[in-house]
């Protein structure tokens, strides 16, 4: 949570469409950006800000269609670090699952291995504050690699003697993760988007990331749940039992 004193600054741009250059103030309370000019305030969530430039002497900040220049204060540069940090928190990506951890889900041994892959990359990214760490966290080829892999585990497990039924039952997992995968292909899309973007819009093209990290565990639920019938269906086999001689 960030807060800090209003720091006096030249004020120079457009706010809500309207041209302005003026003295007057800034601040960030919480994650709202607050602008005083002239005893008016503009304020604008931080999560409507699409990116931030400190430029020695100036900071720019960029907000749909504004563009508000500062200048005249030592303390925006590190307000330009506050603003960047509170934009590119990472947000709560297993709220709304409905299969993980729960008894609709049935836990166990199956599903902890299909989520670990998910919740391993939220751990690590967690763990990270530059934006590209965490990105490489949720490095959507391996994520689609891991998630094939062990789907092809789930049919060789339950089939290890029959060819025939192990390819059909892993064609029909592959066939209810299809969805999963496009996520999964959407989410390193967006990656790369953040890669490229500018300073004018990385924030924007943060927010689009997070939201895709989202649907992505949005639809890792979804999968295993449609999953768990299939696996049910195909029991394991149980173990061999092994005999020793003792000579």
């Amino acid at each position: 949570m960030s807060d800090t004193l209003r720091i006096p600054a030249r004020v120079r741009g457009t706010l809500r469409g309207a041209a302005i250059d003026a003295d007057g103030t800034i601040r960030l309370l919480d994650d709202v950006l607050a602008i005083q000019v002239d005893e008016r305030e503009y304020t604008a969530r931080v999560e409507r800000v699409d990116g931030v430039l400190w430029d020695s002497p100036t900071l720019a900040i960029y907000v749909a269609r504004d563009t508000i220049e500062l200048s005249g204060h030592a303390g925006l540069q590190s307000l330009a670090a506050q603003i960047t940090d509170v934009a590119l928190v990472l947000p709560e990506l297993t709220r709304t699952m409905h299969g993980l951890g729960s008894r609709r889900g049935h836990p166990g041994s199956d599903h902890d291995r299909f989520f670990a892959g998910l919740l391993t990359a939220r751990r690590a990214a967690e763990g990270f504050v530059e934006p590209e760490s965490r990105l490489a966290a949720f490095d959507s080829a391996r994520l689609t690699r891991a998630m094939a892999t062990l789907l092809a585990e789930f049919a060789s497990e339950r089939y290890p003697d029959s060819p025939p039924d192990r390819r059909a039952l892993e064609a029909e997992l592959v066939d209810t993760a299809e969805r999963l995968f496009g996520t999964l292909a959407a989410l390193g899309e967006a990656a790369d988007e953040v890669r490229a973007s500018s300073a004018q819009t990385r924030l924007a093209r943060w927010r689009d990331w997070t939201r895709a990290a989202h649907r992505v565990f949005e639809e890792a639920d979804r999968c295993w749940i449609a999953v768990v019938p299939a696996l049910s269906a195909s029991p394991l086999p149980a173990p061999r039992r092994r005999f020793w001689r003792r000579a």
